[in-house]
């Protein structure tokens, strides 16, 4: 696409219907076909839901697929079924590839044999494709690390809690349980229904362009329960929006001697997804790998019970928050480098970069993020691909390349990324970006040629390197990401609606919360079931 060509867009797929999702299928719902919002606020910054009407919609066919069996991402939560490293995965010694922990579902032969749809599919015998990576990795007593403000899109009332009330909330104030933020999210699902517009346990396989390149094709595997069939079809979009998150496949660091330690002491050795109860660290001799947000969490539940707790990190490194690197190095702890070896015959020895040894090892728990990962695109049609570090292999720290704002296909924008921002005000970028798409392909300002987009990357990339950090935009910085994104927002709608500036001292007061939190529970001074919400 060119500078000065117009979009032409009607029907769109949205993959995924985690928050992301949600709020972008809303998004586009509540998009007039001239550019303009069909959203309206009232004085005090909230929806003003009576207001809601749309009769003249830019997008006639919205279709989000969700590969399991209910709406929510991570927020709908597996409490008793976490997903775990397979052996087989380890015994490949390339368990730090994505595609080796989750490949791309092949497609079958006899696919292209015949005019397959949603309304006359072909059958086959489902056939177990190996993990799928599609449990949350919440577990009951997990706490947010945003505050409840930031938490919500502007679709989702904000309820300021008076001062006199006292609950569980007040000892994580101003931070939340996870289930509220469940609960919300699937109010506001069943208050628009949206789920009508979602295609559950429906796994999007493949997206390419048409011949003509004029659609997408969207290649589906719909599977159920008690059917040992898979209905296999094709659709066709004009455009096609990504909102699978970030937290789905871990990233693994490959370790000499970690898949023999796996099968010689199985359970031993896990992914924080993975983890469910502090219970099992009870007298044992703990090592946790990063010590990120969620190493952290896991650690302050760890550390009252555990016989011993070690911390292995990169030495030197500050974590994105000064009070993380302060917990990853606080009293108590044994701090190591990075792991060099792992020896589970002798001893349960983990031998570390400087060479020192520790024996005894029982868990090691791997905090060590998460792949970008996209096996149903392919580079040649999209211009997307997963760049690892300064040219590394891919990791946790990979970068998205071939966006511009985070956001669009240089090459084809009419593939759009939702959720690829990372910023402690997740949610409010969920909402620009899906609002940033919708005044986009409505035609609501000119739209930047190619050699803009590149040099736009280009000076971002010079500032962050070719890494995670490239798409991060800390509390600081989040206002620089609005003004970037702003001029492609529908007619009338207006930033200040998505973001509410006015209260960013909650940020500020979330991450001193967080800090508090952290050594109470260390040091045992409050009850885990404080941190529990109801169900």
């Amino acid at each position: 696409m060119t500078q000065g060509d117009k979009f032409n867009i009607q029907s769109v797929a949205i993959i995924g219907s985690g928050a992301a999702g949600l709020t972008t299928l809303f998004e586009l719902l509540n998009t007039k076909k001239e550019g303009s919002t069909a959203l309206k606020y009232t004085n005090n910054g909230e929806l003003d839901v009576p207001a809601l009407e749309n009769n003249d919609p830019a997008f006639t066919k919205l279709v989000a697929f969700e590969q399991t069996s209910r709406v929510g991402g991570i927020w709908a939560p597996s409490f008793d079924s976490p997903d775990i490293i397979p052996q087989e995965a380890l015994d490949t010694e390339k368990y730090n590839d994505p595609f080796t922990l989750k490949p791309k579902t092949t497609l079958p032969q006899e696919l292209g044999t015949g005019d397959y749809s949603q309304e006359n599919p072909l059958y086959l015998k489902n056939k177990n494709a190996g993990f799928t990576w599609n449990n949350s990795g919440i577990y009951r007593h997990l706490y947010s690390n945003v505050p409840n403000r930031y938490l919500r899109n502007s679709f989702i009332p904000y309820e300021e809690k008076p001062q006199h009330e006292f609950s569980t909330e007040n000892v994580l104030d101003p931070l939340i349980t996870n289930s509220k933020v469940t609960n919300r999210l699937l109010q506001f699902a069943e208050k628009f229904h949206l789920v009508d517009h979602v295609r559950l346990n429906s796994e999007v396989v493949d997206i390419r362009k048409t011949s003509d390149g004029k659609q997408w094709k969207v290649t589906v595997k719909k599977t159920s329960k008690n059917d040992p069939n898979a209905q296999w079809y094709t659709e066709y979009f004009d455009a096609v929006i990504v909102s699978t998150g970030h937290y789905s496949v871990p990233y693994i660091p490959r370790i000499k001697g970690l898949s023999s330690w796996n099968k010689e002491l199985p359970s031993s050795l896990f992914h924080s997804k993975s983890f469910r109860d502090p219970k099992i660290f009870k007298d044992k001799v703990c090592l946790f790998v990063g010590t990120g947000l969620s190493g952290i969490d896991i650690l302050q539940y760890a550390f009252p019970v555990a016989k011993q707790v070690i911390v292995s990190r990169s030495v030197g490194k500050e974590e994105i928050y000064e009070w993380l690197t302060k917990a990853a190095n606080s009293d108590g702890l044994i701090v190591k480098p990075r792991i060099k070896e792992l020896k589970p015959s002798k001893q349960r020895k983990v031998i570390f970069e400087d060479d020192s040894i520790i024996s005894g090892v029982d868990y090691i728990i791997f905090s060590t993020g998460y792949h970008w990962h996209y096996p149903f695109l392919n580079t040649e049609d999209t211009g997307v691909s997963i760049v690892g570090k300064n040219g590394a292999s891919p990791d946790g720290s990979s970068m998205v390349k071939g966006l511009y704002r985070n956001t669009f296909s240089i090459k084809d924008p009419t593939l759009a990324f939702v959720g690829v921002t990372l910023t402690p005000f997740k949610w409010p970028s969920f909402e620009l970006e899906a609002a940033a798409i919708a005044g986009t392909w409505t035609n609501n300002g000119a739209w930047p040629d190619k050699q803009d987009q590149v040099a736009s990357v280009q000076i971002r990339v010079e500032q962050t390197g070719e890494s995670i950090l490239f798409h991060y935009y800390p509390v600081t910085h989040f206002a620089k990401y609005i003004e970037e994104v702003r001029e492609f927002l529908p007619k009338g709608r207006d930033a200040t609606t998505i973001f509410d500036a006015d209260h960013i001292d909650d940020m500020y007061a979330s991450m001193v919360a967080a800090e508090r939190l952290f050594y109470q529970l260390k040091n045992g001074e409050i009850p885990i079931e404080d941190t529990v919400g109801q169900p």
